[in-house]
């Protein structure tokens, strides 16, 4: 999830990288980046460091880098899988440019509008097993009809406010840049047991607002406050007695998540994130979070127990790397682009999970994510962001609505 690119370096530099040993002129590599960076809407980030940029930023600055050498044939895995709609059309329109432009192209993707928008044919693949091949348009409309709507039920025992932010900013001073407004006076507050959505395109603040509640961001202005049981806990107090304790009952699936790569499943889920239980309670504590995140066969329970982190797919690594905050049972648990890798059937399966843990367990989630489907299937409120600020708070099909009908500037 590092996208490969030099994360001490900035764009620009990342970029110049690329025409390492290319043919093309010295006085024309500037040019060219110009060019490629307009064509994935990034040159606003020309200057920032690649570290700092967020996920969906860092993949349209992998793809200039590709389209730099001029490619005969550009194999390209979910290219627009962890990206919001409005981002995911741009590099859809870039790569359909490259095509016409000669480039051949091989497209990997779990989201079925991608494939039918970018390929003529396609293949159907499950368990390793053909199911399908063809027209694009064909496969795709008979991957779809297996996915059946779930009606969603209202859950009756959301309780009052559980986290609130008022008038929260996190500034930074950049030499490039100068101040920038990473987050800029963001107020709004979470119930208990709601699921909770925060939406917006690549580098809205989104994530930023979700560590800082997490309590791994300072923050420069405004109030934060996290209720553990009766007692309200001042996020601005640093230590064990101030947002150490909140800290203590939170729990977050970062979007770059690692496992252990010398661990199997069970071990990812157990000793090597300090679960502590006799053999057998633990394994039955780990089968039936697993089943909770979608493994519900047994014959692929007991095989994915045992599976190394190499051995398994990007949408079953992080279905384990959600297993492991769900584990360890936090009061409030922060899911940072859950599903971004994740084909339909799966996201169902746990947005379902996610729902039902909050049944069982009574854990409150706030749930970062691009995915305006994902939030209808499971919020029960969602806010939209933008620029760092507060668009929109209210129902999610209200917010996926409006997520669709706004057009961004060209150059944003």
């Amino acid at each position: 999830r590092t996208f490969s690119l030099y994360g001490e370096k900035t764009v620009m530099e990342n970029m110049q990288d690329a025409f390492t040993g290319t043919e093309i002129p010295r006085n024309m590599v500037i040019p060219r980046i110009i060019e490629l960076l307009q064509k994935v809407n990034m040159v606003q980030r020309m200057t920032h460091i690649a570290r700092d940029l967020s996920g969906g930023e860092k993949q349209r600055i992998v793809l200039a880098r590709q389209l730099a050498i001029n490619p005969m044939l550009l194999l390209a895995d979910e290219p627009t899988g962890t990206l919001d709609p409005l981002t995911a059309s741009t590099v859809h329109n870039v790569l359909l440019d490259s095509v016409k432009q000669g480039m051949s192209l091989i497209v990997t993707s779990h989201w079925p509008e991608a494939i039918e928008l970018l390929t003529q044919k396609a293949v159907w693949l499950e368990n390793g097993k053909v199911i399908q091949s063809g027209d694009s348009k064909e496969v795709v409309k008979s991957f779809m009809q297996k996915l059946m709507p779930e009606e969603k039920i209202r859950f009756p025992g959301i309780g009052s406010s559980i986290i609130e932010l008022w008038d929260v900013k996190k500034h930074y001073y950049s030499i490039s840049r100068g101040v920038v407004k990473a987050v800029d006076g963001v107020t709004f507050a979470v119930n208990e047991k709601e699921i909770f959505g925060l939406v917006g395109k690549s580098g809205a603040g989104k994530t930023t607002v979700s560590r800082i509640i997490a309590g791994i961001t300072p923050f420069t202005d405004g109030e934060l406050n996290i209720r553990i049981g009766d007692e309200w806990i001042d996020m601005k107090e640093p230590g064990f007695l101030g947002k150490g304790k909140a800290m203590l009952y939170m729990g977050m699936l970062h979007q770059e998540y690692t496992l252990y790569p010398d661990k199997n499943v069970l071990q990812n889920l157990t000793d090597s994130i300090g679960i502590k239980l006799p053999k057998e309670l633990g394994k039955m504590k780990v089968i039936s979070v697993l089943e909770g995140v979608g493994f519900e066969d047994p014959t692929e329970l007991d095989e994915i127990l045992l599976k190394m982190p190499d051995a398994l797919s990007v949408g079953e690594k992080h279905r384990i790397a959600l297993a492991q905050v769900l584990i360890k049972e936090p009061r409030i648990v922060i899911l940072d682009e859950p599903t971004g890798t994740m084909d339909p059937f799966t996201r169902k399966i746990v947005a379902k999970s996610i729902r039902k843990a909050r049944e069982v367990l009574g854990e409150t989630f706030l749930i970062v994510t691009h995915d305006s489907d994902f939030i209808v299937d499971v919020c029960d409120r969602a806010c939209y962001m933008k620029d760092g600020k507060v668009v929109l708070i209210g129902e999610p099909e209200e917010i996926k609505e409006r997520m669709i009908s706004i057009k961004e500037p060209e150059n944003e």
